[in-house]
Protein backbone atom coordinates (compact mmCIF):
# COMPACT_ATOMS: atom_id res chain seq x y z
CA UNK A 1 0.00 0.00 0.00
CA UNK A 2 1.59 3.57 -1.10
CA UNK A 3 -1.19 5.50 0.80
CA UNK A 4 -0.03 4.66 4.49
CA UNK A 5 1.49 8.02 4.74
CA UNK A 6 -2.04 9.33 5.00
CA UNK A 7 -2.45 7.30 8.09
CA UNK A 8 -2.36 8.34 11.70
CA UNK A 9 0.93 7.63 13.42
CA UNK A 10 -1.35 4.99 15.07
CA UNK A 11 -2.79 3.78 12.01
CA UNK A 12 0.95 3.47 10.22
CA UNK A 13 2.09 1.39 13.72
CA UNK A 14 -1.65 -0.60 13.12
CA UNK A 15 -0.40 -1.42 9.56
CA UNK A 16 2.88 -2.50 9.31
CA UNK A 17 2.47 -4.69 12.46
CA UNK A 18 -0.75 -6.48 10.86
CA UNK A 19 1.22 -7.16 7.70
CA UNK A 20 4.19 -8.67 9.95
CA UNK A 21 1.48 -10.96 11.30
CA UNK A 22 0.33 -11.84 7.89
CA UNK A 23 4.16 -12.61 7.20
CA UNK A 24 4.20 -14.51 10.29
CA UNK A 25 0.61 -17.01 9.57
CA UNK A 26 1.58 -17.27 5.73
CA UNK A 27 4.92 -19.03 7.68
CA UNK A 28 2.64 -20.90 9.86
CA UNK A 29 0.47 -22.44 6.74
CA UNK A 30 3.68 -23.45 5.04
CA UNK A 31 4.74 -25.32 8.23
CA UNK A 32 1.77 -26.83 8.85
CA UNK A 33 1.51 -28.62 5.50
CA UNK A 34 5.44 -29.62 6.39
CA UNK A 35 4.01 -31.01 9.56
CA UNK A 36 1.40 -32.63 8.15
CA UNK A 37 3.73 -34.18 5.41
CA UNK A 38 5.89 -35.90 7.93
CA UNK A 39 3.35 -36.98 9.61
CA UNK A 40 1.68 -38.37 6.75
CA UNK A 41 5.13 -39.99 5.18
CA UNK A 42 6.25 -41.61 9.03
CA UNK A 43 2.21 -42.21 9.74
CA UNK A 44 2.79 -46.19 9.59
CA UNK A 45 6.02 -45.97 11.78
CA UNK A 46 3.90 -44.19 14.41
CA UNK A 47 1.32 -46.98 14.05
CA UNK A 48 2.29 -48.40 16.98
CA UNK A 49 -0.43 -48.65 19.50
CA UNK A 50 1.51 -47.23 22.46
CA UNK A 51 1.76 -43.79 20.57
CA UNK A 52 -1.12 -43.93 18.05
CA UNK A 53 -4.04 -42.36 20.92
CA UNK A 54 -0.78 -39.64 21.79
CA UNK A 55 -0.13 -39.25 17.43
CA UNK A 56 -4.49 -38.94 16.73
CA UNK A 57 -4.39 -36.27 19.56
CA UNK A 58 -1.72 -34.10 18.38
CA UNK A 59 -2.98 -34.57 14.75
CA UNK A 60 -6.28 -33.14 15.91
CA UNK A 61 -5.24 -30.33 17.68
CA UNK A 62 -3.11 -29.47 14.77
CA UNK A 63 -6.59 -29.78 12.74
CA UNK A 64 -8.17 -26.96 15.29
CA UNK A 65 -5.03 -24.41 14.79
CA UNK A 66 -5.44 -24.60 11.15
CA UNK A 67 -9.36 -23.62 12.04
CA UNK A 68 -8.31 -20.82 13.87
CA UNK A 69 -5.32 -19.95 11.31
CA UNK A 70 -7.90 -19.50 8.84
CA UNK A 71 -10.35 -17.09 11.12
CA UNK A 72 -7.41 -15.59 11.88
CA UNK A 73 -6.39 -15.10 8.10
CA UNK A 74 -10.23 -13.55 7.44
CA UNK A 75 -10.01 -11.22 10.62
CA UNK A 76 -6.38 -9.59 9.65
CA UNK A 77 -7.19 -9.32 5.92
CA UNK A 78 -10.20 -7.63 6.45
CA UNK A 79 -8.41 -5.38 9.30
CA UNK A 80 -6.05 -4.55 6.88
CA UNK A 81 -8.51 -3.89 4.29
CA UNK A 82 -10.01 -0.59 6.47
CA UNK A 83 -6.56 0.72 7.12
CA UNK A 84 -6.20 0.67 3.22
CA UNK A 85 -9.58 2.27 3.25
CA UNK A 86 -9.15 4.78 5.85
CA UNK A 87 -5.55 5.65 4.01
CA UNK A 88 -7.34 5.70 0.74
CA UNK A 89 -9.88 8.54 2.60
CA UNK A 90 -12.39 6.46 1.82
CA UNK A 91 -13.98 5.78 5.32
CA UNK A 92 -12.83 7.76 7.96
CA UNK A 93 -10.61 6.53 10.40
CA UNK A 94 -12.13 5.40 14.20
CA UNK A 95 -9.45 4.80 16.27
CA UNK A 96 -11.48 3.19 18.43
CA UNK A 97 -12.81 0.25 16.26
CA UNK A 98 -8.80 0.10 15.02
CA UNK A 99 -7.25 -0.29 18.00
CA UNK A 100 -10.22 -2.93 19.16
CA UNK A 101 -9.44 -4.59 16.10
CA UNK A 102 -5.83 -4.76 16.48
CA UNK A 103 -6.09 -6.02 20.06
CA UNK A 104 -8.38 -8.87 19.06
CA UNK A 105 -6.12 -9.91 16.09
CA UNK A 106 -2.99 -9.48 18.48
CA UNK A 107 -4.48 -11.76 21.25
CA UNK A 108 -5.29 -14.06 18.82
CA UNK A 109 -1.94 -14.45 16.83
CA UNK A 110 -0.41 -14.73 20.42
CA UNK A 111 -2.47 -17.69 21.05
CA UNK A 112 -2.08 -19.40 17.48
CA UNK A 113 1.86 -18.98 18.37
CA UNK A 114 1.96 -20.45 21.75
CA UNK A 115 -0.43 -22.99 20.92
CA UNK A 116 1.66 -24.19 17.61
CA UNK A 117 4.82 -23.99 19.41
CA UNK A 118 3.33 -26.74 22.46
CA UNK A 119 1.98 -28.74 19.41
CA UNK A 120 5.30 -29.00 17.42
CA UNK A 121 7.02 -30.00 21.01
CA UNK A 122 4.38 -32.59 21.14
CA UNK A 123 4.50 -33.53 17.99
CA UNK A 124 8.76 -33.76 17.90
CA UNK A 125 8.50 -35.63 21.44
CA UNK A 126 6.45 -38.13 20.02
CA UNK A 127 8.64 -38.57 16.28
CA UNK A 128 11.86 -38.83 18.48
CA UNK A 129 10.51 -41.56 21.09
CA UNK A 130 9.68 -43.58 17.44
CA UNK A 131 12.97 -42.69 15.57
CA UNK A 132 14.54 -43.94 19.53
CA UNK A 133 12.38 -46.98 19.67
CA UNK A 134 12.89 -47.99 16.02
CA UNK A 135 16.67 -47.64 16.40
CA UNK A 136 16.86 -49.73 19.60
CA UNK A 137 14.96 -52.47 17.83
CA UNK A 138 16.66 -52.15 14.61
CA UNK A 139 19.91 -52.78 17.52
CA UNK A 140 18.42 -55.82 18.76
Amino acid sequence: MDTTAELSANAQQYYNLSRHWASDIEFFKIETVLIRHLLDNYFVRLLNPIHFENLRQTRAKLFELGKVENELRKQLSNHLKQLELVAKNIIPENTRNLADAQGGIESLVSKLAKDFREIKKELFALVERTMTETKLIAEN
